[in-house]
């Protein structure tokens, strides 16, 4: 049994696998998870789904550099640059 519903009033989006009851067994942010005794996910809640698919949609091409990376952008031009230079690698090779 999956079921998929979206509480509008509440701004909830609800997945569930199983049925459940009661409180959540982890919580994390906007993310609610029940899970059964060996750490299967049963069902899942998102809260504040809008927000949240809003935010999710804006950083989807976005990736976050640390480390040695930290500050560091990559532009399209620097990717076309590496491809171009790799594909060169290649044609060298063969």
């Amino acid at each position: 049994m999956n079921t998929i519903s979206y509480d509008s009033s509440e701004d909830v989006l609800f997945l569930e696998f199983e049925p459940v009851k009661g409180k959540p067994t982890k919580e994390s942010g906007s993310l609610k998870l029940w899970c059964d005794d060996e750490g299967n996910i049963r069902a899942l809640a998102i809260m504040q789904y809008t927000e949240e698919s809003k935010e999710f949609r804006k950083t989807l091409n976005a990736t976050q550099l640390g480390g040695l990376w930290k500050g560091i952008k990559i532009t399209d031009e620097d990717i076309q640059e590496t491809r171009e230079e790799l594909l060169k690698r290649l044609e060298e090779k063969w």
